[in-house]
């Protein structure tokens, strides 16, 4: 018993490990002068991978998959643009974040995350999905705040504060859902 916890123990620091040394990667050869990049991406999915390993709730890893979500629908959104893809803004980045969404929860189904024979469920929904939603509003709340300071100082406070306000979030967000669930 006693080995397998150890060996265990060893595959978490392995992963652990790994997301660090990733996420460092990331930080190293993104350059600074991006609105939204593959940076926020790649902590995010970091996160989820973390947890998952650490064995937590679905609805904590389900935060850091809505982050995920927002992250990865905003870096579309600015491919997108810078390809001159025209419309309406709001609607096209709405759609491009109910999308990745919705092939997210697909892909979580598909894969046997969960379904009907689960019995993990917060107000009737799936936890993960519960956690999706709650991740993605906060992800977005956090990516709002740091235009609105950008607007209303004419700069960023600090480097990296979009990705540091939304992940500061998106931890007091798990916090609370591992204090509450």
């Amino acid at each position: 018993m006693k080995n397998k916890i150890n060996n265990q123990m060893k595959g978490h620091k392995s992963l652990i490990i790994a997301a660090i040394l990733t996420g460092l990667f990331i930080i190293i050869t993104v350059p600074t002068v991006m609105a939204h990049c593959p940076l926020c991406t790649g902590v995010t999915i970091a996160g989820v991978g973390v947890t998952r390993a650490l064995g937590w709730d679905d609805a904590i890893i389900g935060v850091f998959v809505g982050g995920m979500i927002v992250s990865s629908a905003l870096w579309i959104n600015n491919i997108l643009k810078k390809r001159n893809v025209g419309g309406h803004s709001l609607l096209r980045i709405s759609g491009v974040i109910l999308a990745t969404f919705v092939l997210t929860i697909l892909t979580f189904y598909f894969a046997g995350l969960f379904g009907p024979g689960n019995d993990y469920r917060i107000f009737g929904m799936e936890k993960i999905t519960f956690g999706s939603i709650s991740g993605s509003i906060v992800s977005l709340a956090a990516f709002v705040t740091s235009n609105k300071i950008k607007e209303k100082k004419g700069r960023v406070l600090f480097n990296y504060q979009t990705l540091v306000l939304t992940l500061v979030a998106l931890l007091l967000n798990a916090v609370l859902f591992r204090v509450i669930f």
